[in-house]
């Protein structure tokens, strides 16, 4: 679906965008050795900021969307790592991996902190959407935290994000932040909720976190 509300933001753009640059050609071409220096800086810083300004706003688009993810009420301040691919063209049946993690603001920290448990109360679904880690009942067959039906190639250790992320499109994560995820599914402290697309969401009052991870 991003892929194809980015690509109508495309088109959107594209008709006014390719006038613009029309218009700089034609406007350059008839007044360019009539004007004086400054007057072609000026010209030129114009030109620039028109034909940066799809990408930019295709860019503000994205983050966005991205950050969307991040369930209300918390807020994120910045992405802290992200790593997405998708493999086809945004059509139902693509395969799509992914994990994003983000860095909440003070506030949305301090609340988190400060509300424990109760902070799942406000989270989209309430208590019957969000589960208190460690991760339950992971090990069983058709579950999206077994790679594969014998036991001995999953962990040992409890469900791993690597492996959720692995079921069919796998995708090189930076194991830090593998270790980081894991360490906040398999203990006790965070929140999780299960969304469309096999994605989930941990929240990670402790990390000060917010971890999105697909797999579908």
């Amino acid at each position: 679906m991003f892929v194809l509300a980015a690509l109508f933001l495309l088109i959107c753009l594209g008709l006014p965008f390719l006038r613009g640059v029309l218009w700089f050609i034609r406007t350059l071409n008839d007044g360019w050795y009539e004007w004086c220096w400054t007057e072609r800086l000026g010209f030129l810083g114009v030109g620039l900021v028109a034909i940066s300004s799809p990408y930019t706003a295709f860019k503000i688009h994205e983050l966005n969307l991205v950050l969307e993810r991040v369930p209300d009420p918390l807020r994120a301040i910045w992405i802290e790592y992200r790593e997405e691919k998708s493999w086809g063209h945004g059509l139902p049946g693509d395969a799509e991996t992914g994990v994003v993690v983000y860095r909440l603001t003070d506030g949305s920290a301090r609340r988190a902190q400060t509300e424990g448990d109760r902070l799942r109360e406000s989270l989209p679904g309430g208590y019957e959407s969000w589960h208190p880690t460690p991760i339950a009942n992971w090990d069983y067959d058709g579950s999206p935290w077994r790679k594969s039906r014998d036991n001995s190639k999953n962990s040992p250790h409890g469900p791993d994000i690597k492996e959720y992320l692995d079921r069919y499109a796998p995708i090189p994560i930076d194991q830090q932040r593998i270790d980081e995820i894991n360490q906040a599914i398999r203990t006790t402290g965070s929140f999780y909720s299960y969304g469309r697309g096999g994605s989930i969401t941990i929240v990670s009052p402790m990390n000060e976190k917010v971890y999105f991870a697909f797999a579908g």
